[in-house]
């Protein structure tokens, strides 16, 4: 259900009155809450709460919530809480359980608040931290894909004075390699891979800086070693200029904002977040808890409804564990 103090359980509530029925759905999170909101922005949905997974029944327009019961009656909408962060990270933390145990083919999560959950005493930069850590998963990535565009990032939440350290030969091989297991899993043979550079002009032959040159060329001619058709530094701004008429299946970008901003400006709201590298299949939205606005009933479920059919596509394919 994500941070219950932002637009999560609204958008749920929205996307499950309009899903196709391309899976059977339960949500995790708390009943009584998701009931206020459907009350406000679904009144033609029904809240069955469940104690177990097996009592989820999947009838139309009924939805099945397996109740935590761990949001407080008076919790401030629009606010970071300790209590917020705390429930959003039992949802997580329970979402995974079911998905290890395969009781459950995929997840799709709600937004977090990172401050929320620090509040709570939960130390994850995001995410994608906090389900490695939950399923002792030593390398993961974040990728986003929305339009024709796939974006994988190397660093993720972290300040942007902080990339430079972090980008290592090592870590950026690992990230390729994981964006290419990644796209032959889902059934692409021959994948074709397009790395960014750090650095404006991908350093212009060193005047802007020589990171393309001692740190992230190695890494892709490593991989090239592997046999992994992968190709680069490319300036960014130049790559995603040009990168619809490009035949690349994935781009991988630098740093948050490097390959945020494209993904989000080809794809319409309707980006989706997938966690590479997990031993359970994981999608999310592109957004975060948004309070600004949460309680308006103005919040848009397309990245979600997205997310949800994406992880539904994933389950029936080879990723779905074993």
């Amino acid at each position: 259900m994500g941070d219950p103090s932002g637009i999560g359980p609204e958008v749920i509530v929205k996307a499950l009155t309009t899903l196709p029925e391309v899976c059977r759905i339960v949500v995790i999170g708390d009943a009584a809450w998701l009931q206020q909101n459907t009350l406000l922005w679904a009144p033609e949905l029904s809240i069955r709460p469940i104690k177990e997974i097996s009592e989820a029944q999947h009838e139309s327009g009924v939805l099945d919530v397996l109740d935590l019961h761990n949001v407080p009656e008076n919790l401030k909408v629009g606010h970071a809480t300790r209590e917020g962060g705390q429930a959003a990270v039992q949802y997580i933390r329970k979402a995974v359980d079911l998905a290890t145990a395969q009781k459950v083919h995929a997840i799709t999560t709600a937004p977090i608040n990172k401050e929320a959950i620090h509040l709570a005493g939960f130390k994850y930069p995001g995410h994608t931290e906090m389900l490695a850590d939950f399923t002792n998963t030593p390398e993961v990535a974040l990728m986003l894909a929305g339009g024709s565009l796939r974006v994988v990032l190397t660093t993720t939440h972290v300040p942007l004075s902080a990339v430079r350290n972090l980008l290592t030969r090592d870590r950026i091989l690992k990230t390729i390699r994981l964006t290419h297991q990644w796209l032959t899993q889902v059934g692409i043979e021959h994948p074709c891979i397009a790395v960014t550079g750090l650095n404006p002009h991908s350093g212009d032959g060193g005047i802007f800086g020589d990171e393309e040159a001692t740190t992230i060329a190695p890494a892709i001619e490593d991989a090239q070693n592997e046999n992994i058709k992968v190709s680069g530094p490319y300036s960014a701004d130049a790559l995603f200029g040009r990168i619809h008429d490009a035949s690349y299946d994935a781009v991988i970008t630098m740093y948050h904002d490097q390959g945020m901003i494209p993904i989000k400006m080809a794809s319409m709201d309707r980006a989706v977040n997938i966690t590479l590298g997990l031993p359970i299949i994981r999608t999310s939205v592109d957004h975060g808890t948004a309070f600004d606005i949460a309680g308006q009933g103005v919040a848009k479920p397309n990245s979600l409804l997205e997310a949800i059919k994406v992880a539904a596509t994933l389950a029936q394919s080879s990723l779905v564990p074993r």
